[in-house]
């Protein structure tokens, strides 16, 4: 693809109405008279804003680099350049690919600033084998949730400063539809001109550098790999669902109610999705969920409803992260700025990097061995053997995988060392956390625990779950359930919550909850057990 010259008028910014000149380029046609052309209009401040975008398999399809005047698009190429590839096609994608990163990605001169850094961090050098130094995450400077628009406006200054319309258009509107060279140059120019606004630049300061240069090789395989599986599981979601809902409408004002009639397609609250309602004679009218409890979603209206009978409602827009993949995400970025040490905690190495050398704290709990006491549970000699893997204080058993073909008796042994640990009078003061992918799955164990007269536990549930979808399934383990709607909010209030119990059971979500803080300073993590692990995406154990 030779280079090609546009331009366009962004109208981002309330008081900047300039013009930029764009080009774009495929990687096998730069050579360095091309980035001198983008370098020599970046001011004194040294700042380069850039933008990616991607393939449906998550690959980068496209960067986009800009100063206040100028931007440059490159396009990629996909796959393996070891395969299917003349030698001289592939010499020059790689002599361009060393010139990006020589001129402008790894160049100390310039400060290189992207809403979300750490996404294209990671494919640069998953896709492309190429590594970025002094790299700004802007969204790091907002509280609020990163693929939020709030946040977005926040690095850019605030709301203002903005056009708030264009600025949701240009980075909102485009989750159904492949991103153009023009809005691509504009998303990077508006990284550029957000980070050398007066009142950004202390903020953007203060935050540290992504230096993936400065990563070792192996820890960067990790986190490209957990990222990109991340990245994924999301592209999965649906861009909409038919919510189910039952025929009493309720309108008031510009407020409709609606009843849910099924979990899995429920209305949720978002500030990123909104709703498609539409009547029995074809019109269509567009919602916003602004207070669901339980089954009950109280919607409002963004145009007129005249009361007619509801034919359907579509949620429109992808739903938000969990609580557990918001929490990778915000792991794989402190790592990738340097805040983190978390890759060289024993726990992560014996999972992602078990070739290394691992040193594990001593135990505190140097306990005689601890006899298998499970009364009312009949054991085979497998499960023995697994249970007593469990009991372990060996180093060798820090970190256990129990594997078996459903039917075999998982829970059960999950069971029979829990009763273990907590009859042993020498481990009265450990604690017992069990955590699973679905509520269903904790629920189980808990039953099982019931069954046998165990009831020495806490059952943490999601009021989102519990409250009026599933109550019934918890009617026999109500005096050990707390819901998430009335978790104390400190420890004085959490203790007297757990009442003395050691073994708490909850989702792997729930771990995730910033609001269980509580709990666990009550019953610091002592041993960690997962039922059906392998329903979890092995990144979602960073949350851990």
């Amino acid at each position: 693809m030779s280079l090609a010259l546009s331009t366009v008028t962004p109208r981002l910014f309330r008081d900047d109405s300039s013009q930029i000149v764009f080009e774009t380029s495929s990687e096998d046609s730069l050579d360095a008279r091309h980035l001198r052309s983008l370098l020599s209009t970046v001011m004194s401040e040294g700042a380069i804003g850039i933008s990616a975008s991607y393939r449906d398999n998550c690959q980068i399809s496209a960067i986009a680099f800009s100063s206040q005047s100028r931007a440059l698009v490159v396009h990629l190429t996909s796959g393996d350049l070891s395969l299917g590839r003349n030698d001289r096609k592939r010499n020059r994608i790689i002599q361009g690919r060393n010139l990006l990163q020589q001129q402008i990605l790894c160049n100390a001169n310039y400060q290189k600033y992207a809403f979300r850094m750490d996404r294209i961090a990671i494919a640069l050098y998953l896709d492309m084998a190429l590594c970025i130094d002094g790299a700004v995450d802007m969204l790091s400077v907002s509280l609020s949730g990163r693929r939020s628009l709030q946040a977005l406006v926040n690095a850019m200054g605030g709301e203002s400063t903005l056009e708030k319309p264009n600025v949701k258009a240009l980075f909102f509107d485009n989750e159904s539809r492949s991103v153009s060279d023009s809005d691509l140059a504009q998303q990077a120019w508006a990284a550029c001109q957000a980070a050398v606004l007066p009142r950004m630049a202390s903020h953007f300061q203060a935050l540290r550098r992504i230096r993936t240069n400065t990563i070792p090789d192996e820890h960067m395989a990790v986190l490209a790999k957990i990222a990109r599986d991340g990245e994924l599981l999301d592209s999965l979601k649906p861009l909409s669902v038919k919510n189910d809902v039952t025929s009493d409408v309720t309108v008031k004002m510009d407020k409709l109610t609606l009843t849910c009639s099924r979990y899995s397609t429920r209305i949720r609250s978002s500030a990123q999705q909104f709703l498609q309602i539409e009547t029995q004679d074809g019109v269509q009218v567009p919602g916003r969920a602004v207070h669901v409890k339980g089954r009950g979603a109280q919607i409002k209206i963004l145009g007129s409803f005249d009361r007619n009978k509801i034919k359907s409602v579509t949620t429109i827009g992808k739903a938000d992260l969990t609580s557990a993949e918001t929490c990778r995400e915000s792991v794989i970025l402190a790592i990738l700025k340097g805040e983190s040490t978390l890759l060289s905690h024993p726990f992560v190495k014996a999972i992602w990097l078990p070739k290394h050398p691992i040193w594990w704290m001593p135990s505190g709990h140097l306990t005689p061995k601890i006899p298998i006491s499970c009364v009312n549970l009949n054991v085979n000699p497998s499960q023995e053997r697994a249970i007593e893997k469990i009991l372990s204080v060996s180093n060798e058993d820090r970190v256990v995988l129990i594997q078996g073909p459903p039917g075999t008796g998982k829970t059960t042994v999950i069971t029979a060392a829990v009763t273990s640990i907590i009859s042993f009078p020498a481990c009265s003061s450990r604690t017992v956390w069990i955590a699973a992918q679905s509520n269903v799955a904790v629920k189980n164990i808990a039953e099982k625990f019931a069954k046998i007269g165990f009831y020495d536990f806490a059952l943490l549930v999601s009021v989102e779950f519990h409250f009026d979808w599933h109550e019934h399934l918890y009617e026999r383990l109500e005096p050990c359930l707390i819901r998430s709607d009335k978790f104390s909010a400190d420890i004085f209030g959490a203790s007297r919550q757990l009442r003395g119990a050691k073994v708490i059971l909850c989702t792997l979500g729930m771990l995730s909850n910033d609001h269980i803080a509580p709990f666990v300073e009550v019953n610091p993590v002592d041993i960690l057990i997962f039922d059906e692990g392998s329903q979890i995406e092995v990144g979602n154990y960073l949350s851990v």
